[in-house]
């Protein structure tokens, strides 16, 4: 893993916006490169803050083309794909929570960095979650985290880790309120959908 980090520092970081639309595409495409998408956002708002919205685009826009590849491949594997990964008891969980909640299971792993999202993708795929649900999960999620990261970057500069320890639960509420939103939008349009 740090062979990979060295690697990506000598010849990723340096090619700036697209090498952040790279990197978010390899670590949602099932190379987990730990907090990188967001160090790597981050460190760029700093330096060009009036690009923070190409940045968050750019990231969210690569994570999503990561995802959809991850999500393809599992589908095309069917159960093959969870065999192998999890338990028999871990696997009625997930398919419990896909068939009850759907695309909105995976809100909160594709949401937060501290979550097994590569799981969640490979599940979605697995137990055929349509498309377009699929990918309005991704982007909601993901543009919650990067957006938001990108405005905090642009407006506190290095300042923003510090009031991301000293505010978590402001940030918790706004992350939940939004999932609220998201939730009540696709029940509605999965029930117009019917």
């Amino acid at each position: 893993m740090k062979r990979l980090g060295r690697w990506l520092a000598d010849h990723i970081i340096p090619l700036g916006a697209p090498g952040l639309f790279l990197i978010a595409f390899v670590d949602s495409a099932g190379i987990p490169i730990p907090q990188g998408v967001d160090v790597l956002l981050f460190a760029l708002t700093v330096q060009s803050p009036a690009r923070a919205l190409l940045y968050a685009t750019l990231a969210t826009a690569g994570s999503l083309g990561g995802c959809l590849l991850l999500y393809s491949v599992s589908r095309a594997a069917g159960h093959v794909a969870l065999a192998h990964r999890v338990s028999p008891e871990r696997l009625d969980y997930l398919r419990h929570r896909f068939e009850r909640y759907e695309a909105f299971t995976l809100v909160l792993p594709v949401l937060l960095p501290f979550m097994p999202m590569k799981l969640f993708i490979v599940a979605a795929g697995v137990f055929e979650v349509r498309v377009h649900q699929f990918v309005l999960a991704v982007v909601v999620a993901r543009t919650v985290r990067y957006f938001g990261l990108a405005l905090l970057a642009r407006h506190y500069g290095y300042q923003t880790w510090t009031l991301l320890r000293q505010h978590p639960l402001t940030l918790l509420a706004a992350a939940a309120f939004l999932l609220g939103l998201f939730y009540l939008l696709s029940r509605r349009l999965h029930g117009t959908g019917r």
